[in-house]
C-alpha cells in the first residue's frame, strides 16, 4: 500500500466515525421522537441511548440495565441520573419488593428510544442497500481488511 491509498483509506474511516454523522443522527432523532422544549434533551450519549433502547421493552431494575448496557454500575448510574433528570426515565419500587430500585421510560423517553431503534434500522437498511451491488467475495475482502485493521488498532498498546 502507498501513502495515497493509505491516506484516503485513513480519511474514509474518520468519516465514518465524524463528529458529523454523529450531530445528523442526533438531530435525525430529535426530530422523529417529536422533542421540542429544552435542547439538553436532544443531546444525549451513546450509553443514554442505549439505556432507553434496554428500556423500550419494558421496567427493568438497575442491575439488569447495567448487565445489557455493559458499562460500569458507576457509569450507568451517572447516565441513569441524568436521564431522569432529562424526564426521559423514573425510579420506582414494586409495592412487595422496597429494596430494588426499577427504571421505566417517561413517554418522552419512550419516544426517544423508539426513534433511536428506526434510525439503526434505517442505517441498516441503507447499508444494506449501499453493499447490495457487491459481490460475497469483494464482502469477504473488505470484512477481512477491516476485521485486520480493528485488530492492528486494538492491539496497538500490547506492541509499543
Amino acid at each position: 500500500m502507498n501513502e495515497k491509498q493509505y491516506q484516503t483509506i485513513s480519511e474514509l474511516l474518520n468519516n465514518l466515525n465524524s463528529r458529523e454523522n454523529h450531530n445528523q443522527h442526533e438531530a435525525w432523532i430529535a426530530k422523529h421522537a417529536s422533542l421540542t422544549g429544552d435542547p439538553k434533551k436532544s443531546h444525549l450519549t451513546h450509553n443514554d441511548l442505549d439505556i432507553l433502547d434496554v428500556l423500550v421493552h419494558g421496567e427493568k431494575t438497575v442491575s439488569e440495565v447495567v448487565k445489557a448496557i455493559q458499562i460500569t454500575q458507576g457509569g450507568t448510574s451517572r447516565r441513569i441520573n441524568h436521564l431522569e433528570k432529562l424526564g426521559f426515565l423514573e425510579r420506582f419500587h414494586q409495592p412487595t419488593n422496597k429494596k430494588t430500585v426499577y427504571l421505566k421510560l417517561t413517554s418522552d423517553g419512550k419516544k426517544l428510544g423508539q426513534a433511536h431503534i428506526a434510525l439503526h434500522k434505517h442505517l441498516h437498511d441503507d447499508t444494506v442497500n449501499a453493499l447490495s451491488d457487491f459481490s460475497d467475495q469483494e464482502l469477504t475482502v473488505v470484512t477481512r481488511f477491516l476485521t485486520e485493521l480493528a485488530d492492528v488498532r486494538k492491539n496497538f498498546g500490547d506492541r509499543y
